[in-house]
This record gives structure tokens, C-alpha cells and sequence, in this order.
């Protein structure tokens, strides 16, 4: 329908009133052809406040999540500095145990995305109940054999003993809840794919001041409710996954998307669907595990250095951590935004959109780099008085800059390409970059030049400038534009 719109002011009441050349159209319609218009993935363009819009929630989303560490870490210390050193070091090994599954279940937003740019929305449906199914089966498995394995992994990981049961307490009550971690990061992983990103935004926030009074009644006692300590943290930190999950559940079940994704219909599991799950999904959770373990055994060296090189290097990669939020969130937006455009066919804007989140994340986080450098010794100076700890750490933030740049291009093309359905070389590349030059530069720079933290950190730095290169290359080889799943 062609419809020409003609302004004009009516100088008494001042309204404006639109006239159309199409007989019988009205406002409303007109307004509605026009957002109907914008909505069209497969003639929208791609624009940098779009990257935005998505990423900006997801920032929120992390950093709330990143408090959830904080606030048990922060209650263990009214405990003592070894139930202290027990959650910060049970909070990151969760993760490191469950990474491969996280990863897998990640995969659901690249599903999502594509089907959902290709207005399969039923599909969408479809694909969130077998990856439910998934989710709640390895869930359990997770929860009745990984945790007879907890013990001997804290003693291969040469866990201090004086934190070995607090850490083994607090692990084992965490681990019992899989299938919740699991179905509630699925859910999430669907809302990603259809580009709701306020609502993880929003429950994040809230389960972090849940989080807050669960863990004091829990750890320290409340009525009849003991004290349970460590595990208490564990306890409460548990009842908040559960809450987020049902507050996901809410949403991706709600009238609105039952309508929309046909959310509430459970589907009969389909062998073609996990043998795409398989091909897809599964490379992204191996690459999260490649990645993770690589630091995991990074940390550990760490420990085995002088105190003021390990406590340096844990002042500098704070800020690292902060610095990183905005690069990781533009890179999940990337993911949503490219598997939306190809799935519309629209080539051209999930490339462009591509291009825009990794200037804006090199931009992020590269600032950031460059402001932490600038105010290195003050920085260094907030969280020690040792010079010896603030010499070593102000020398770190000169690796810091580098790091940034790289990291920033790599992370955020990662996502474009599986955003595409492009899974399989990030997973190669990050098997390259950790361990096939991380691990063993670090064990040589260590060993035969004795460089101690600033062979470590230039292994690293190094690894990264590698794989953001050969990000960058897979990219514009250009082979992810033909690689749509959506079919």
C-alpha cells in the first residue's frame, strides 16, 4: 500500500493531522505499517544504538550477577578469613565444573535467534522444550556423579586443607542443584534468542538483594534456624537459582510468548533436534571448557609464585574483570543480533551490526584500559601498602592495555560467528589459544627464563593477540554468512 504522509499545523488547537493518499487508512494503521516496518529483520538496517539497546541490560545483568560472589564473600568475612577463602574459591570452581554444560545450553540463543529472524516462531518453541529435556536429564546426572567426584578434584587441585571441608561443604550443596542451574540458564539462553533482555536485567537485580538476607539468616542464624556457615552461603545462594528460575519460567511461559512461541505446548523429543544441538551447541560448551580449564590451571600456577606477584596479580585482574563486562555483554548482543539478521536473510545488517559491536567493544574496552593505566598507582594503591605488591602491579597494567584490544576484538567476533551457527572454529581456536600457547609458553617462560608473573601474563597477552587475529580472519573470510541453520 502506498501511503504519503502531509503535515500540517492547525494554528487554533495546534494538533497535528495527517493526511494519506490511500483512501480508508488511519492513523492507527498507519502507525502500525510503520512499526510493523522497523520490525522487518529482513529490511531493517543495523545501527549502533540497536548493539546498544541489547548489550546495555546484559551489563546490568552480569554485574548483578557478579555481586551474588561478592555479597557471600563479603558475610564469610564476619566469619573468618578461611570460610572467606572457601566461597571465593567454591564460587569460581562452580562454574569451572559446570562450564561445558553452561556453554551447551548457551547454544539455545543462536537456535533461538536464527528461527526467530525467519518468524519460525513455533520452532522457537520446539527447540526450548528439547533443550528443557536436555537440561533437566544431564542436570540430574550432574547432581547424582559429579558430586562423588568433588573430594578427589579439591585434592588434584592441591586445595589448602585448612579450607579443604568448608570448600567441599559449600561445592557439594551447590552441585545437588544442577537441574536448576541448568533449566534456569536455558530459559535464559531463549529470551537472549528473542532479544528480551531486560527481563535477565531485572531478575538479576532482584535476586541479588534476595541473595543478601537468605545468606545472613542462613550462615549466621535466625529463630529456629541455625547457623549453618559456609554452607549457609551455599543454602542461600541455592533458594535465589531457585527463584530466578521460576521468574524466568514466568516470563518464557506467559501468555504473551505461549502465543507467540507456543511455549506451553511440550514437544516430542526429536532425534534431528539433538543431533543439531550436538553439531551446534556442543562445541560452544567444549570451547567455554577449554577456556576455563586453561585459566583454572593458570590460577594455580599463580599460587606457586611469590605472594606479592600473586597478590599483584590479583589487584590488576579485578580491574581486567570490570574492564571485560561491557566486552562480554556486547558479544552476547552480537550473538542475538547476527542470528536474528541471518535468519531473516538479511546478510548484510548481521554483518554490519558485526562490525559496529566489535568497534564499540575495542572502543570500551580499550578506554578502560588506557584509564586504568593512567591511574595505575593509584589504583595499585587502593588495595595495597606493600611496595613491593604496588611495583609488580603497576607493571601489569602495562600488559592490561594490550590485553584489552585483542580480547575485545576476539570475544566480540566469537559471538558473531556463533550467532551464524559458526561454532565449531571458536572452539579450534580457543584449543590454539590456551591451550596450545597459553599453557606451555607459561610453563617454558616460567622454567627455563624464570620470568615468574610477567611470563604469565605475557603468555597470555600473547594468546589472546592470536586468537583475535584468527577471529578476525575466520570473519572476513566471510564463510559464516552462508552458514544460517535456520533452513
Amino acid at each position: 500500500m502506498n501511503i504519503k504522509n502531509v503535515w500540517t499545523m492547525n494554528s487554533d488547537n495546534g494538533e497535528k493531522q495527517r493526511e494519506h493518499e490511500s483512501d480508508g487508512v488511519t492513523d492507527e494503521q498507519a502507525d502500525s505499517t510503520k512499526e510493523k516496518a522497523e520490525e522487518d529483520l529482513s529490511t531493517r538496517k543495523a545501527s549502533v544504538g540497536e548493539v546498544w539497546k541489547v548489550a546495555i541490560p546484559i551489563i546490568i545483568s552480569q554485574a548483578s550477577m557478579g555481586l551474588l560472589g561478592l555479597v557471600d564473600t563479603y558475610f564469610m568475612g564476619w566469619i573468618g578469613p578461611d570460610a572467606q577463602a572457601a566461597v571465593g574459591f567454591g564460587t569460581p570452581t562452580t562454574f569451572s565444573i559446570l562450564s561445558l554444560f553452561f556453554g551447551l545450553f548457551s547454544g539455545l540463543t543462536t537456535f533461538v535467534g536464527q528461527y526467530f529472524g525467519a518468524k519460525r516462531y513455533s520452532d522457537c518453541g520446539k527447540m526450548l522444550w528439547h533443550t528443557l529435556y536436555l537440561a533437566a536429564v544431564l542436570g540430574i546426572l550432574c547432581a547424582i556423579f559429579i558430586n562423588p567426584l568433588i573430594y578427589r578434584l579439591l585434592l588434584a587441585m592441591g586445595t589448602n586443607p585448612e579450607i579443604f571441608d568448608m570448600t567441599y561443604d559449600y561445592l557439594k550443596i551447590r552441585m545437588w542443584v544442577c537441574p536448576i542451574m541448568f533449566i534456569s540458564f536455558s530459559l535464559l539462553s531463549f529470551l537472549r534468542g528473542i532479544s528480551d533482555m531486560k527481563t535477565p536485567a531485572v531478575v538479576s537485580c532482584l535476586i541479588v538483594l534476595l541473595n543478601i538476607p537468605l545468606t545472613y539468616v542462613f550462615a549466621f542464624g535466625l529463630g529456629p534456624i541455625p547457623a549453618f556457615g559456609v554452607a549457609g552461603a551455599a543454602i542461600g545462594t541455592v533458594i535465589a537459582q531457585f527463584v530466578e528460575m521460576v521468574a524466568y519460567g514466568i516470563v518464557v511461559f506467559n501468555r504473551q510468548n505461549a502465543s507467540k512461541f507456543i511455549t506451553r505446548k511440550m514437544v516430542r523429543p526429536e532425534a534431528r533436534a539433538y543431533l543439531d544441538i550436538v553439531k551446534i551447541a556442543l562445541p560452544v560448551g567444549i570451547c567455554w571448557a577449554i577456556e576455563e580449564w586453561g585459566w583454572v590451571l593458570y590460577g594455580l600456577y599463580i599460587t606457586t609464585l611469590p605472594k606479592e606477584q600473586s597478590a599483584a596479580n590479583a589487584i590488576v585482574q579485578n580491574f581486567m574483570f570490570i574492564a571485560w563486562m561491557p566486552g562480554l555483554a556486547i558479544s552476547i548482543a552480537t550473538t542475538t543480533l547476527v542470528g536474528q539478521y541471518l535468519g531473516a536473510k538479511n546478510v548484510r545488517s548481521a554483518e554490519q551490526s558485526a562490525h559496529y559491536a566489535v568497534i564499540m567493544s575495542i572502543a570500551c574496552l580499550l578506554s578502560l584500559g588506557i584509564l586504568c593505566f593512567l591511574f595505575r598507582y593509584q589504583l595499585a594503591g587502593m588495595f595495597s601498602d606493600d611496595g613491593k605488591v604496588i611495583d609488580v602491579a603497576v607493571n601489569l597494567f602495562y600488559f592490561l592495555v594490550v590485553y584489552q584490544v585483542f580480547d575485545a576484538a576476539g570475544v566480540t567476533i566469537s559471538g558473531a560467528l556463533r550467532g551464524a551457527g559458526d561454532t565449531r572454529f571458536p572452539m579450534v581456536i580457543g584449543f590454539v589459544g590456551i591451550w596450545g600457547i597459553m599453557v606451555p609458553s607459561i610453563f617454558i617462560l616460567n622454567k627455563i627464563y624464570d620470568l615468574g608473573i610477567y611470563g604469565a601474563w605475557g603468555a597470555s597477552s600473547f594468546a589472546i593477540i592470536v586468537s583475535g587475529c584468527l577471529y578476525y580472519a575466520r570473519f572476513k573470510q566471510g564463510k559464516w554468512k552462508t552458514m544460517s541453520i535456520s533452513e
